[in-house]
């Protein structure tokens, strides 16, 4: 059976395991911006490529379509932010697609390797599958399916869909009871709108939530950090033991121990950096377009009201959160990160 698997739980992060180090823009609609990898911040026209590290970003009349490779197509709807990044599995590099917010249609045709995807609470496998998925403006995400199959993993839970099938997951929940949408167009807007209207009628539980999806973030880009600095480590030693092999003019043999003791630890030292940098700036996508956008609606809702205790206690709570991830992630970026 053809089938997606999705991992409900980080931040609309697809994965796309294709042969997709870059995807060809073939459509372009209204204003859409794109931020490179080096930082720069430029308009998207039909004819570009889109590679990793780059952060497609849609405004309110913005739609690219994206073609990874021949008969595949991803389509970044309206007020949308989507990026393209890598992480190492085992040795091996994976694209991973992120879907910070907004809505993201797929298509995908058979491939040579199947893509994972992943949300504020996702990732996914996917073959000859058709499906959308939306990240709200809470963390939270829901996934429908065209066509395939998507199995939906979060909280320990998972939920199988079949075509027409569709899932929401809150954000650290497991996910809900699927239901049907054969003759339903879900609206994104009305779905956020709602979703909106909840976080800010009981703002710290909201709050609560994005901060527990935020921390699961930081503590992975600490282990992978944590993994990268006693490779690290390691390596300066066998170095130095490889430098005295050749002062002794044991060429063979410091080529040798070359091969077999250092050439691991290099490559895997690279994959340790791949996926602390991945954890890192998903961290930073999530305090930027979700808490910051959260906090954002907090000030104008109580922009004449800034004594009320809902409004005090959401930014005591919220100014804990940044000083936590200042001191553990903001070291991990960057300058071109922002």
């Amino acid at each position: 059976m053809k089938k997606i698997i999705i991992l409900l739980g980080l931040l609309i992060c697809l994965t796309a395991g294709i042969s997709a180090q870059e995807s060809d823009v073939i459509y372009i609609e209204g204003w859409v911006d794109i931020k490179d990898g080096a930082g720069e911040i430029y308009e998207l026209f039909i004819g570009d490529r889109v590679y990793h590290g780059d952060t497609v970003i849609t405004g309110e009349d913005g739609i690219a379509e994206l073609e990874p490779e021949k008969g595949s197509r991803i389509i970044v709807n309206p007020d949308t932010v989507f990026s393209i990044k890598e992480t190492d599995e085992k040795g091996t590099k994976r694209s991973m697609v992120s879907t910070t917010l907004g809505q993201v249609s797929f298509k995908f045709n058979r491939m040579t390797t199947e893509p994972l995807i992943s949300t504020p609470s996702t990732v996914m496998g996917v073959r000859g599958t058709e499906f959308t998925v939306y990240a709200g403006s809470d963390g939270s995400s829901l996934v429908t399916v065209d066509s395939g199959a998507v199995e939906v993993l979060a909280g320990g839970e998972s939920v199988l869909l079949s075509e027409n099938e569709g899932v929401e997951v809150e954000t650290g929940r497991s996910p809900g009871e699927k239901f049907e949408i054969k003759g339903k167009a879900i609206d994104f807007s009305e779905w956020d709108n709602g979703n909106i209207e909840a976080m800010l009628s009981a703002p710290t539980a909201g709050l609560s939530n994005i901060a527990a999806q935020l921390e699961k973030m930081i503590i992975q880009a600490e282990e992978w950090k944590r993994m990268y600095s006693e490779n690290a480590e390691k390596l300066d030693e066998l170095r130095k033991k490889m430098e005295n092999l050749f002062s002794q003019d044991k060429d063979d043999e410091a080529r040798a121990f070359y091969q077999e003791e250092i050439k691991p630890l290099e490559k895997a030292g690279l994959g340790y950096v791949m996926n602390y940098r991945y954890y890192s700036l998903s961290a930073l996508s999530l305090r930027k377009h979700i808490l910051g956008g959260f906090y954002v609606r907090m000030k104008t809702t109580y922009i004449t009201d800034r004594n009320n205790p809902a409004y005090a206690d959401f930014i005591e709570e919220y100014n804990e959160i940044i000083e936590n991830y200042d001191v553990r992630i903001s070291p991990m970026l960057v300058e071109a990160d922002y």
